[in-house]
């Protein structure tokens, strides 16, 4: 598929000769490095030596789904029933007469969601565009992957130990129609996004983001966020559900979207600032952001854009330049966060059109991470026709990634770097980039357990009084400190700032731009 204004065409499937060569078991363990589970449970346990009650939970039992995806599209679902009988597949599948025991299920069904979006997942990591894939849902809630077929196959494969299930054999290859009409949708976004490549349309205009947070206490006890505002508001909280109750843990940030990096930088500061007053002005209480400052409680900085359409090469550039460098600056307590959270091409498109990007840690631990998060983001929006090389699709680097190796990750930074200085967009960009490119290139990572206002120049109540902003100017919020901050060139939305940590960065290892300044 092929469109003017792009720099290479864009391959479907290309992941395909890897998955046909793997072997059942080579295929659950790419996807386990993920958190998807594959195989037949009742098989997995009887090589573990345990009992075979798992045939109770996936062998014969739960319910088994077949599903169809076409690049970010969930094609079709059906229910595969045991037994013998005839019944229809869902319109267009196939003939009418060529299965038995399937039957269409409808789109609203919670549970058939999360099967679409564990198949979206798995067709992902193993870089296919088309596939059918067989889930097992059991009485639990728990999903298995069982079987996978290639588009233009008529064979599923196994997926993991314990073989095919025998309905499996009932499921002819899909009629070609719902291949072609879902490749035809594709094609006019590749145009659409080929024109805006090549300057014949519009570039995204606007960006937001809602980067979580939480406040601790000086004994490390986390303090609700729900009296930081409500659940819409600019400063807020989300909510995390335990058992039969709704906790509010986390602090999340709202800003006003913007057209320029540097303006949604300003109103992040000024809202930080906000939270910081209102939840954290006791002595001794801290902001904490990152991955997962808190075992068991992972943090999320989402990226939102708008004005593009969103396909896998583009989730592919943004794991690549936003994921992958990222994950080298981490604290090692944010492994913990991934697989279950982070994990690669985690997106969500919005109502009001664009999307969200949801890989990425809470980037607000230092404001050189956050410039870097939303200028390299936004650099991947305007030209990912550009950007060539993209290690988040190699198996070894996705692995490396989810496995926290930063030594692995860390090859294919000089990769990277001279890709992005490729994009036209790149020289408007640099100076938000090139400081954390700078420090993760010298090894530097931020702490989790540090507060991040020390960093961003948001004064604390063990700091004295602060001057309080004028109305209409929380960007002085800091009173001293941030004006001893701005004079010292570590503002964030400066582009002075910018320019002087990119030359303390090629400084070498004396400077960390995660820690305080």
């Amino acid at each position: 598929m092929d469109g003017a204004g792009w720099r290479e065409p864009v391959v479907l499937n290309a992941g395909a000769a890897d998955a046909a060569a793997m072997g059942p078991e080579r295929m659950a363990r790419r996807l386990g490095h993920a958190g998807i589970r594959a195989g037949r449970e009742d098989a997995e346990q009887r090589q573990d030596g345990t009992s075979g009650r798992a045939d109770e939970a996936f062998g014969s039992s739960g319910r088994l789904y077949w599903i169809g995806v076409f690049h970010l599209e969930t094609l079709w679902t059906a229910r595969v029933r045991p037994g013998i009988g005839r019944a229809s597949l869902p319109a267009a599948l196939a003939p009418d007469d060529a299965a038995s025991g399937v039957a269409a299920t409808g789109a609203q069904d919670p549970e058939l969601r999360r099967a679409g979006r564990l198949v979206w997942r798995a067709a992902y990591e193993l870089g296919l565009d088309a596939a059918e894939l067989l889930v097992r849902v059991a009485d639990d809630g728990r999903m298995r992957l069982e079987g996978l077929r290639l588009a233009g196959s008529r064979i599923f494969r196994a997926v993991g130990p314990g073989g095919l299930p025998p309905e499996a054999e009932r499921l002819p290859p899909p009629a070609a129609e719902r291949w072609a009409d879902a490749a035809a949708r594709l094609a006019a976004v590749v145009r659409a996004e080929a024109q805006r490549a090549g300057g014949q349309a519009d570039r995204p205009r606007r960006r937001g983001a809602d980067p979580e947070f939480l406040l601790l206490r000086a004994d490390g006890r986390v303090v609700s966020a729900s009296r930081l505002g409500g659940l819409h508001s600019p400063v807020g909280s989300d909510v995390l559900v335990a058992g039969q109750s709704l906790r509010q843990p986390v602090g999340e940030l709202r800003p006003e979207p913007a057209e320029d990096p540097e303006e949604l930088l300003r109103r992040i500061r000024r809202l930080l600032a906000l939270a910081s007053r209102r939840g954290a002005a006791e002595p001794g209480m801290r902001l904490a952001a990152g991955g997962m400052p808190v075992p068991g409680i992972a943090l999320g900085g989402h990226v939102h854009l708008s004005g593009l359409e969103l396909t896998t090469r583009l989730l592919r550039a943004l794991d690549s330049y936003a994921a992958l460098p990222l994950a080298l600056a981490e604290d090692p307590a944010g492994r913990g966060r991934r697989p279950r959270y982070g994990t690669l091409g985690d997106s969500r498109r919005q109502p009001h059109g664009g999307f969200e990007y949801r890989t990425l840690p809470s980037w607000l631990v230092s404001p050189a991470a956050a410039r870097y998060a939303l200028a390299v983001c936004l650099l991947a929006a305007e030209d990912a026709a550009w950007l060539a090389e993209l290690p988040a699709a190699e198996p070894e680097y996705a692995q490396a990634y989810y496995a926290g190796d930063r030594e692995r990750m860390a090859d294919c930074l000089p990769r990277l770097r001279a890709s992005l200085r490729t994009a036209p967009s790149y020289e408007k960009h640099a100076s938000l980039l090139e400081p954390f490119l700078e420090a993760v290139e010298a090894g530097k990572s931020w702490d989790e357990k540090a507060d991040l206002r020390l960093r961003w120049g948001i004064p604390r109540a063990e700091d004295g009084p602060a001057v309080r902003p004028s109305k209409g100017s929380e960007e002085r919020a800091g009173g001293r400190q941030v004006d001893q901050a701005r004079a010292d060139g570590r503002h964030p939305a400066s582009g002075a700032s910018a320019r002087a940590e990119a030359a303390s960065g090629a400084a070498g290892a004396q400077t960390n731009l995660f820690e305080r300044g």
